[in-house]
């Protein structure tokens, strides 16, 4: 029969380095004011990435649209169901 594996772990916690203290209003006042001002610079950059990709996607579509605009006047001078040609080709064997 296997004896059950016991291993004997030991912490020691120093206490007398990492006392905390409880923060002065001016501190309070700091994070709060350090707090306000990320929240404004977040909501910037987010406002100017939606900016920037706004832009990319408006150069895009217009890209598209004017790579097309003779494909569109092609379409337009002649509709489908215009002249249609059907048949079949055969190949002759020498």
């Amino acid at each position: 029969m296997q004896q059950p594996y016991k291993r004997n772990v030991r912490i020691i916690v120093d206490r007398s380095q990492g006392e905390v203290q409880q923060s002065s209003l001016l501190g309070r006042l700091a994070a709060v004011v350090v707090g306000a001002v990320a929240l404004v610079v977040a909501f910037m950059v987010s406002i100017v990435a939606l900016a920037v990709v706004s832009v990319i996607i408006l150069i895009g579509v217009g890209y598209i649209w004017w790579k097309t605009r003779d494909l569109r006047r092609r379409i337009r001078e002649n509709p489908p169901g215009g002249r249609v040609i059907d048949g079949d080709a055969f190949r002759d064997q020498p």
